[in-house]
């Protein structure tokens, strides 16, 4: 009788099969990080395109009008309508709709103007920052609720606070390209267009953020004075901070902090800080190692965080001559 040989059968041993597990596992790990930073660079193009588009349509409301479409701010606690520069760039990317739904007689947390405020407008928005519903409340309202508009991540850039020169951090202080409640035109930018910062990213706002964390959920305890898009206290000065976004003013220009922290405080906000019915936002972005900024003749660059103040401020100012270095 033949002998019966039998064949082992074909499959992998448990010593085997945990090798092959550990081996994707491993190569999984080392192919997130890559896959993350292929989003985030996507991200950061999309919203260096908002960007342009905001450059665009200024420069279309400038040959329409003669001017920059600056916000609209009576000075402290008023029933005068107060109207968002960004407001006014509404017809100039698709957004005609909006803004004729927008009643400009009244103010922007009127509730005949609530249809139009709570709309997300994808321009306004970074696609890095988190939380892209989140809402901005009235200041002056006691106790304090986000319940009124749709935030944006994007704003112009108002000027450079005195605070910072007194302190010896920069060399010169004063208007950036869109002041509030002026007609600024392409001739006043003495520092010309190309060096001159329009709009920055003040991403995440009302939440107030240091170093890339949330310094709380909780609104009523954390926040800046700034968010909502129809909201003039949205444009932001250049103010500083120090390393750890905490105070105020300081060296660091960018991503220390989107703000100084208003919770808990009066409106007008007159102590301790001076900011009166001004915002409080700070340059900031969610982009790995600085912000978008918008400049005078539409084009977008990338600002690294580790940029001096004072070249910042330079970039910032529109009329004072500095020659700023431009290799950011």
């Amino acid at each position: 009788m033949p002998l019966v040989t039998r064949r082992k059968a074909a499959g992998f041993t448990l010593v085997e099969l945990l090798v092959v597990i550990a081996i994707i596992g491993i190569l999984i790990a080392l192919l997130l990080p890559a896959v993350q930073a292929a989003r985030e660079s996507a991200r950061k193009a999309q919203c260096s395109n908002n960007m342009r588009q905001l450059g665009i349509a200024a420069h279309n409301f400038h040959d329409t009008f003669g001017h920059l479409p600056a916000s609209v701010r009576p000075p402290g606690l008023t029933p005068l309508p107060r109207i968002s520069g960004l407001t006014f760039l509404l017809p100039y990317f698709e957004q005609k709709n909006i803004y004729d739904l927008y009643d400009q007689k009244l103010n922007w947390n009127d509730p005949k103007n609530r249809a139009a405020v709570q709309m997300k407008i994808p321009t306004f928005t970074c696609p890095s920052t988190p939380d892209s519903d989140r809402l901005d409340g009235l200041p002056e309202k006691d106790p304090w609720t986000a319940d009124i508009s749709v935030c944006t991540d994007y704003s112009p850039t108002i000027g450079v606070d005195q605070r910072l020169y007194d302190a010896g951090l920069v060399t010169a202080f004063g208007k950036g390209m869109i002041p509030k409640n002026e007609k600024t035109r392409f001739r006043d930018i003495k520092d010309g267009l190309s060096n001159t910062v329009m709009y920055a990213e003040s991403a995440g706002r009302p939440y107030l953020y240091r170093r890339g964390v949330r310094v709380s959920d909780d609104l009523t305890t954390a926040r800046v004075n700034a968010g909502g898009w129809p909201r003039p206290a949205s444009d932001f000065s250049v103010d500083g901070s120090s390393p750890d976004g905490t105070t105020f003013p300081g060296p660091c220009a960018i991503n220390c902090t989107n703000g100084e922290n208003v919770a808990g405080l009066p409106f007008p906000i007159t102590s301790p800080f001076p900011y009166g019915s001004e915002g409080t936002a700070e340059a900031y972005s969610f982009h790995p190692g600085g912000i978008n900024a918008t400049f005078g003749d539409a084009s977008v660059r990338f600002l690294q965080e580790s940029i001096d103040i004072r070249v910042f401020a330079a970039l910032v100012t529109r009329d004072k001559l500095e020659a700023a270095n431009t290799d950011f």
